[in-house]
């Protein structure tokens, strides 16, 4: 670049900190008479008697406080997200630019490209675009030559002339890139070399065109955004809430989304990219809270974590045999929830007879082949329709019976109390009269169609067993179990999914999209439950089912979500891996790709060397941690990954005194320290800048899914990679030496 050129963009720059640092001083020059606002208006709202609310005129008053109380709040929150914005912006204004010229017209343009938008108060004259805006897209969706954009369904055709990419480090200008060449590799190389700590990072500035597409996919479909391990689908789908909610700013807050993981460490490795991309955090939950919410009180479920443990332990077989995974396979069959769904739509209905004196309102008949519609609805829509349809024909024959009716009122008046009514007290007669028979015909289809859960239960899956040409004692073992009030965690599911599908579970209506990570290790059931319990909301599913280790409690075929989404599931693939160096990434294809057709057919890696993966053998593998360890000190994140929380604490007291390391084996855990100790069931969808995988082979050697295990083990590193081993590489594994370094360790 010609220092001229440079000249021009600094100049650019500074005047774009200018303006950030005018609006900084306005913003924060606003803030104190703000909250002094606040205060005194909340103060005379509380201290003016008048709140004790005498008479209608108080209510006025104290409404018209409380609406000013709140247009403050309002004010000084936009105030306080407006400074978080401009501070950030301060640091890092944009970090790219789009040259272009309209097809049409020839004239030339540029913007540059940011996290947020930045206009000049006075002139209105846009400096930096959202990356977020339609026009943005150009940035990552084409290189110079031909291109396009679209607003509100019209495109603009372009010709691009020049790609340009900054570095922007705390409010410093440190170089400019052309990037219409493979210097755009080297800058991404330089993103993804970066060291790790213990959050999720934004990468709007790196963001690559398949991973543009699925952030910008249309926002009002469900989608599955599936790659491997390292191809940005955490990421991608938390920047496409943030997409979501720049474009429907007026419709969608961020209360209006969840986001659901499996664990709460997750939860914490996430937590800060919303807030990073200028938008409220959104609530963020485990499947386990909404289990335990509608289970209620009394009732005790086995953790989620137990279970995998329990089923995946063989010295736990003899305690819980054959037969546990036995039903868990029926419970989560896609058969056995068919028969559920099918139950509840095909519910036969008791229906009332109403009648008015001796009149026959409603009969079975007249309203049983009106319920039935050509779209299959769910069963408490199906009751719903049932009281509507009876509500209506009770307001119908009151309605063609009106002048009859109040003639009868009016001479029983007379007749009982020697006095007419007025119009106004017999309109009101008539319509209680009414209202009285639809609350009695309402009550009484209640009590006709009164379902238990518990005995719903046990009759449905008695129904299921005796079609399979089973006796009924697991569906009595279940019966008995939530009596007691303790439930195995499929049972728990089981009995959820058939409380949802009765209604008994109240649906959450404000939420309108879901982003669901590590899907794989859902089953049907779970996803059945989310999609009634969420009845309008949009679903962004992110998976990998190389990840997933449990051919029992998790989905492995990406053809299964269909069967809860339908055809409309909008599927996307992220093709390349970003997360792992080349060698980590070499090896990792190779662990997966012999279970199918070769791996390279569908999905490629970007080309970052740094070490190659090093087997180490050593007889007593405790004695070699604290040295490997040492060798990893500039890391900013190291994790010691381990097969259960038994070797955890093993590691963990062998490391005391030697090595500050933190012993996460709870869900619920945080990551504090550089080094941590984690079972590896835990470390899904975590990354660290430097792995060890302790006893990871040979701990599994038995398993049948011990290479989608390794797999997931060595993908959590990005650049440096080691296996702790007490013997060398097993036989089953001997194709997978060229991709290591095997070295034994000298004490």
């Amino acid at each position: 670049m010609e220092r001229n050129d440079f000249q021009k963009e600094a100049e650019y720059f500074h005047r774009v900190e200018r303006i950030i640092q005018n609006r900084l001083e306005k913003l924060r020059a606003a803030k104190a008479p703000l909250q002094d606002r606040l205060l005194n208006e909340r103060k005379e709202m509380w201290e003016d008697n008048r709140h004790l609310i005498r008479d209608f005129d108080d209510v006025i008053f104290l409404n018209t406080q409380e609406t000013a109380v709140k247009s403050v709040e309002r004010q000084l929150e936009w105030n306080e997200i407006e400074i978080q914005r401009h501070e950030k912006m301060e640091k890092s204004p944009y970090f790219g630019r789009v040259d272009f010229e309209d097809s049409e017209t020839g004239s030339p343009d540029a913007i540059y490209i940011g996290i947020y938008s930045l206009t000049e108060e006075e002139s209105h004259e846009v400096y930096v675009v959202d990356w977020r805006a339609p026009i943005a897209s150009m940035f990552y969706q084409f290189d110079v030559g031909p291109g396009w954009y679209e607003v509100n369904g019209y495109k603009t055709e372009v010709e691009i002339t020049r790609k340009r990419q900054y570095k922007i480090e705390d409010g410093r200008l440190l170089s400019v890139y052309d990037t219409d060449s493979s210097m755009y590799d080297d800058i991404l190389g330089e993103v993804l070399s970066n060291d790790s700590d213990h959050r999720l990072k934004v990468i709007i500035g790196s963001i690559q065109r398949e991973q543009n597409a699925a952030i910008r996919s249309d926002t009002r479909r469900s989608c599955l955004i599936y790659g491997l391990a390292g191809s940005g689908k955490t990421s991608i789908g938390l920047h496409r809430l943030a997409y979501l909610l720049y474009h429907n700013k007026d419709t969608i807050k961020s209360e209006n989304i969840l986001i659901l993981s499996n664990n709460n460490i997750f939860g914490s490795y996430i937590s800060t990219i919303l807030p990073d991309l200028g938008e409220r955090p959104a609530e963020t939950k485990v499947f386990a809270d909404i289990l335990e919410e509608a289970m209620g009180e009394g009732v005790r479920v086995e953790d989620y974590y137990t279970q995998l443990k329990r089923v995946e332990d063989f010295a736990q077989a003899a305690c819980y045999g054959e037969e546990r995974i036995k039903w868990l396979r029926v419970k989560y069959s896609a058969e056995m929830l068919q028969y559920c769904i099918d139950y509840f739509a095909s519910f036969s209905f008791q229906i009332p007879e109403v009648r008015y004196k001796e009149e026959v309102i409603v009969s079975p008949q007249s309203i049983q082949g009106k319920l039935k519609t050509r779209q299959s609805l769910p069963f408490p829509a199906t009751l719903e329709r049932l009281n509507y349809l009876i509500k209506k024909s009770i307001e119908d024959f009151f309605r063609l019976r009106r002048e009859e009716m109040k003639e009868e009122i009016c001479d029983d008046s007379i007749e009982n109390q020697g006095e007419s009514l007025s119009e106004r007290e017999i309109n009101t007669l008539y319509k209680s009269k009414m209202y009285e028979c639809m609350n009695t015909a309402r009550e009484e289809v209640a009590r006709l169609n009164r379902l238990d859960p518990k005995k719903q239960m046990t009759e449905i899956f008695s129904g299921y067993l005796q079609r399979m040409g089973e006796g009924s004692e697991e569906a009595e073992r279940l019966s008995d179990c939530l009596e007691r009030g303790r439930l195995w965690y499929e049972d728990a599911l089981f009995y959820l999914f058939i409380k949802v599908l009765m209604g008994e579970v109240k649906p959450f209506e404000n939420i309108c999209h879901i982003v669901i990570d590590e899907v794989q290790d859902y089953n049907l059931i779970q996803l059945y439950i989310m999609k009634y319990l969420f009845p309008r909301s949009n679903f962004t599913l992110l998976g990998d089912i190389y990840q997933a280790v449990n051919s029992l409690t998790t989905i492995r075929d990406y053809e299964d979500f269909e069967k809860v989404f339908g055809d409309g599931l909008m599927r996307i693939r992220l093709s390349k891996c970003y997360r792992s160096s080349s060698d980590i990434n070499a090896l990792a294809f190779a662990l997966i790709g012999e279970e199918e057709r070769p791996i390279e057919e569908e999905y490629s890696y970007f080309e970052r060397a740094v070490r190659k993966p090093q087997y180490v053998v050593c007889r007593d593998m405790l004695s070699c941690l604290v040295p490997l360890l040492e060798q990893l000190e500039q890391y900013h994140s190291v994790a010691v990954i381990v097969n259960s929380d038994e070797e955890a604490l093993r590691v963990k007291s062998w490391l005391q005194g030697k090595k500050e390391a933190q012993l996460i084996i709870s869900p619920e855990d945080e990551m504090k320290d550089r080094i941590v100790i984690i079972p590896l069931l835990l470390a899904k969808g975590l990354e660290f800048d430097a792995v060890l995988l302790f006893d990871c082979i040979h701990g599994n050697e038995k398993d049948a899914n011990m290479r989608r295990k390794v797999y997931l083990g060595c993908t959590r590193a990005l650049h440096e990679l080691y296996f702790v081993e007490r013997d060398v590489l097993p036989d089953s594994l001997r194709g997978c030496e060229e991709y290591m370094e095997v070295r034994t360790f000298e004490e």
